[in-house]
């Protein structure tokens, strides 16, 4: 059976269609266009490297104060502003390190992804990245200190800030520079 369509069911469908295919476009051009957020960081202050490039001070590194908190999380406070420092060159990466009784978490920005976020990690002896859990659940919270979110720590054995590398000939992850450390 042979259907014809009238002018006005014409133009119906043509709309219903045209107004389809924009919110399609205008959903891929959203998804492909918004920053991958991660669902678990809350910063206060944010510091990307778009307008901070190359920004260092090494007082954001000085270790003041550290602990676990009366919310029950890890944290740690700086002599300057927690946050503000970002990654001064390619395959680098700048973190606050909380070695606690329930694993390593680390509050990182690095020259890919400057916004502060937290990874759960392993080191050997060398301050070299065994493994590293990109979606562990824990987050980072940074205001006038560093606090380590979601970890289900209740003791705090070392805190640490450092500096990491990527090393290009084989692919491992290094603390470079150690700024500070302090153990519990």
């Amino acid at each position: 059976m042979h259907r014809t369509f009238n002018q006005k069911e014409l133009f119906q469908c043509v709309n219903r269609g045209s107004i389809i295919a924009i919110a399609l476009l205008f959903t891929y051009i959203f998804l492909n266009t918004m920053p991958q957020v991660v669902p678990t960081t809350f910063v206060r202050n944010i510091a990307f490297a778009g307008g901070n490039k190359g920004h260092f001070n090494a007082d954001d590194f000085k270790i003041k104060k550290f602990g676990i908190g009366t919310d029950g999380n890890p944290f740690l406070t700086v002599e300057g502003n927690a946050g503000d420092s970002t990654p001064q060159k390619a395959d680098t990466g700048l973190a606050y390190v909380f070695e606690t009784n329930n694993g390593t978490y680390a509050a990182t920005s690095d020259w890919m992804y400057t916004k502060w976020h937290a990874h759960e990690l392993t080191l050997d002896d060398k301050n070299c990245v065994k493994s590293m859990n990109m979606r562990s659940g824990v987050g980072v919270e940074i205001g006038d200190d560093v606090k380590i979110t979601n970890s289900s720590a209740t003791k705090l054995k070392n805190v640490m800030t450092a500096e990491f590398a990527i090393d290009n000939k084989d692919g491992s992850i290094c603390a470079n520079q150690i700024f500070d450390s302090a153990p519990k």
